[in-house]
């Protein structure tokens, strides 16, 4: 059935800039609130909230995953801003899998504390769309520190739909660069990127979180620089699909990304469980 895309109207309205602080003492730079222009539906392979509009000196990567899902296979998609006040997300109405076959979630250079970060409300909105059997990437440094500053051990959203045991945050602390490996039975095992934070960040350097999965979900990343496990994790509950990266991929070169989106999509897009031992095979399919 062909997919239709209908064009949400954005209405902008000028409005003093919330004062905040990043984590490394930057002032929020000035810009204006952003406000949906009443019930609008997207329908579209791919929904892509980012945070850019909450500083005007981060990176804005949305364009940069659009690419690369477009190249993988993705023809359509919406984009969700951030509120500046609250940092809430303003998602389009009825976000299901019906919907939107795929919603990445992009925190940028750094995801602001509170208030200006992922809400329990938003929270509760990915989760409702998990449940109708979506798939969620969530990529940036600054998701848990924004949302669960203090969590080590992981409870709520970050257990139950994304897979996490224990998250240990800022396993280096700005970092320019990293190298990150597919680990063993992941994915992309025998696989090596190379991020350079000053080929995308306005601001900001690495601060890379990494966590330990839950049962049900998996090591896709070994941080190298690190010697640690869980800079990225993969997670399948039988009902929906999650990826957490706690650094940013689109830092990779342009093919070694495309790569990683492209076997992610295509990850997503199974719909019956696969067994690790069977990834060789289809990684060549897409190579």
């Amino acid at each position: 059935m062909a997919r239709v895309l209908v064009v949400l109207a954005i209405l902008i309205v000028a409005a003093p800039a919330f004062a905040a602080n990043s984590r490394l003492g930057y002032e929020d730079n000035a810009t204006v609130d952003i406000q949906a222009a009443g019930p609008q539906l997207y329908v579209a392979d791919v929904l892509i909230c980012v945070d850019i509009n909450a500083n005007a000196g981060f990176f804005d990567p949305s364009t940069r995953y659009a690419d690369a899902f477009t190249a993988a296979g993705a023809t359509s998609f919406s984009f969700a801003s951030v509120e500046v006040a609250d940092g809430s997300i303003v998602f389009p109405p009825d976000v299901t899998a019906d919907n939107y076959s795929v919603v990445v979630l992009l925190t940028s250079e750094n995801w602001w504390s509170a208030p200006q970060n992922i809400d329990p409300a938003d929270e509760a909105v990915l989760a409702s769309y998990l449940d109708t059997g979506g798939n969620l990437l969530i990529v940036g440094q600054d998701y848990m520190y924004g949302a669960h500053p203090t969590m080590g051990p992981c409870s709520g959203f970050p257990r139950e739909y994304l897979g996490l045991d224990v998250c240990t945050q800022d396993v280096i602390w700005a970092p320019l660069t990293a190298t990150i490996s597919g680990s063993p039975g992941s994915p992309f095992e025998g696989e090596s990127y190379f991020l350079d934070s000053e080929t995308i960040f306005l601001s900001n350097e690495f601060f890379p979180d990494v966590a330990t999965p839950t049962d049900n979900a998996g090591y896709m990343f070994y941080y190298d620089d690190a010697a640690m496990d869980g800079v990225t994790v993969y997670h399948d509950s039988g009902t929906f699909k999650t990826v957490w990266s706690g650094i940013e991929i689109s830092a990779a070169t342009d093919m070694g990304f495309n790569h990683i989106i492209d076997v992610i999509y295509q990850w997503f897009l199974t719909s019956t469980p696969v067994e690790n031992t069977t990834w060789g095979s289809i990684k060549a399919m897409y190579r």
